[in-house]
């Protein structure tokens, strides 16, 4: 049976993934929060100077992403391990997928701050906020609503830094207004969250979560196919 996207079954499935896998997906999550900061940590003791530090930021940059990229990878293994296992081998984020979100991440964060400063540089005025406005808004707007999609098509799709954009417009396009309700949502999760370490410790993973499960639900909208998952609860 056909399943339009929705945003409340967008949820359960989410909750439903979190509460089924819930061992799997907290130790997944606390180690990679362990790993972050035990590098964090490491590039501020012990490398020191501009170089080393720089270099420093790019590995930590790097094993972010890395970790990032298998959580994903784990929350899709663990929405179809209803028809197959998998294995430790199968979370591993390949080179492909870590350069093309890596070069989407530093693509889109250049132009923004070449944006950013050009404006900076115009006469201050009306037309330099104005367009402070438009371009710091469109930048955020789209690492928050568009980025993660982005992220789940590199991993899904194999896609590339350029591919995953339009891909991410073109799968968005139709439930626009219903992926910005889920938008909204994740954002005051997130607000409510900040409060504690810990609220951040959970709602950080689900967030992902929610928005691993829309990006399928949307696949499966636009391809008119079953979503047996949804089925399942």
């Amino acid at each position: 049976m056909y399943h339009p996207f929705s945003v409340s079954d967008t949820l359960k499935t989410a909750w439903y993934l979190l509460r089924k896998n819930f061992s799997v997906i907290s130790i997944f999550a606390l180690l990679g929060f362990l790993s972050v900061v035990a590098l964090a940590f490491i590039i501020y003791v012990f490398l020191n100077g501009n170089l080393a530090t720089s270099i420093g930021i790019v590995v930590l940059l790097i094993g972010v992403s890395f970790i990032f990229l298998g959580f994903v990878k784990l929350i899709f293994q663990l929405i179809d391990k209803e028809y197959y296992d998998f294995e430790f081998s199968d979370i591993v984020p390949t080179i492909r997928m870590q350069y093309s979100y890596l070069l989407l991440l530093i693509m889109v964060s250049t132009l923004s701050v070449l944006l950013t400063n050009a404006i900076k540089a115009l006469d201050e005025g009306l037309t330099q906020n104005i367009l402070g406005i438009v371009v710091g808004g469109f930048f955020q707007f789209f690492f928050l609503f568009y980025f993660p999609i982005c992220a789940c098509f590199i991993v899904d799709d194999s896609s590339g830094a350029f591919e995953s954009v339009i891909q991410s417009f073109q799968l968005i396009r139709g439930n626009f207004l219903k992926y910005l309700l889920l938008f909204v949502l994740i954002e005051a999760m997130v607000f409510v969250g900040s409060v504690t370490l810990v609220g951040m410790l959970f709602v950080i993973p689900f967030v992902n979560i929610i928005l691993v499960v829309a990006y399928r639900k949307l696949i499966y909208s636009h391809q008119d196919v079953d979503d047996d998952l949804a089925e399942t609860k």
